[in-house]
């Protein structure tokens, strides 16, 4: 993942932070463009109608005076727009518009989200941002999504000593997909997991990555989904740390009740939130 995604907005697969320069390339040039106090804009036309004649008309004729500080950066962010976007874009676009457009241009979309780029569930990182779940399994979601979660195959890629890169259980390489689709840990897993909510849940590559969101005031799978893939890995790093293990089913029935907690505290429960108390009360792993 390069670190220039975590500028584009989470709708877009990034974080959303914001680009300082950017920032300031959009205010130097809205500067320019809606300044319309006389005497500044007599400065501006005095200052940059050499520099910038197709844009600045002046009657003064006198040597241009050097460019430094505020009024450089004016005219260099007038010089790096215009010559990427066209005089009647520029002139009439908003400064949020210039803003997204300039990053899209500057960023483009990441390389991991272009494998499934015809399917649906592209707002998956601004639907798990409003998930009423605990940081910690929203920054793994991020993990598995970017393609940067810790498995063997990833740390041995990257040149990180591991003494084996074949999962403890399966004797095969530990990859995202195996750990959460093929393992036999997950197999069985997943398999209560269903029969508990009666909720068919698809597993794939694309399933596990972009969360495929549920019909409206259903039961919400995808947030499920990933409940169950926080707690596989929970169990899987006890057990790559050599430390007490602590199954996938107590840690999935710890999450479930810091969920029920969340909602009992709301005036008004969704639809499914009987259901959700019904079939996490005896969950038969």
């Amino acid at each position: 993942m390069r670190r220039d995604n975590v500028f584009r907005p989470v709708c877009a697969g990034g974080l959303g932070l914001v680009h300082l320069f950017v920032k300031q390339l959009v205010s130097r040039f809205f500067y320019f463009r809606d300044c319309d106090h006389p005497l500044l804009r007599s400065f501006l036309q005095v200052n940059l109608a050499d520099v910038l004649p197709s844009l600045v008309v002046s009657s003064n004729c006198v040597s241009p005076p050097y460019l430094q500080g505020f009024m450089r950066e004016v005219y260099e962010s007038v010089r790096f727009l215009t010559v990427r976007f066209s005089n009647d874009y520029l002139f009439s676009s908003s400064r949020k518009d210039l803003y997204n457009d300039l990053l899209d241009m500057l960023f483009p979309a990441p390389l991991y989200r272009s494998l499934y780029n015809g399917l649906p569930g592209h707002d998956v990182l601004a639907r798990v941002k409003k998930m009423p779940i605990s940081p910690t399994t929203k920054t793994f979601f991020y993990k598995v999504h970017t393609g940067t979660l810790p498995v063997k195959t990833w740390l041995s890629s990257k040149g990180i000593f591991v003494s084996s890169i074949n999962c403890r259980l399966c004797e095969v390489p530990e990859t995202i997909e195996h750990c959460f689709i093929s393992c036999k840990d997950a197999i069985l897993f997943w398999d209560v997991l269903q029969r508990a909510f009666k909720k068919q849940i698809h597993l794939n590559s694309y399933s596990i990555r972009y969360l495929v969101p549920p019909k409206s005031n259903s039961m919400p799978v995808d947030m499920l989904l990933l409940m169950g893939m926080h707690s596989l890995w929970k169990t899987r790093m006890l057990d790559r740390n050599a430390e007490p293990i602590v199954s996938s089913r107590l840690h999935f029935i710890q999450m479930a009740l810091q969920l029920k907690d969340f909602y009992q505290q709301l005036e008004f429960q969704p639809d499914w939130y009987r259901l959700f108390t019904k079939c996490t009360a005896p969950i038969p792993f």
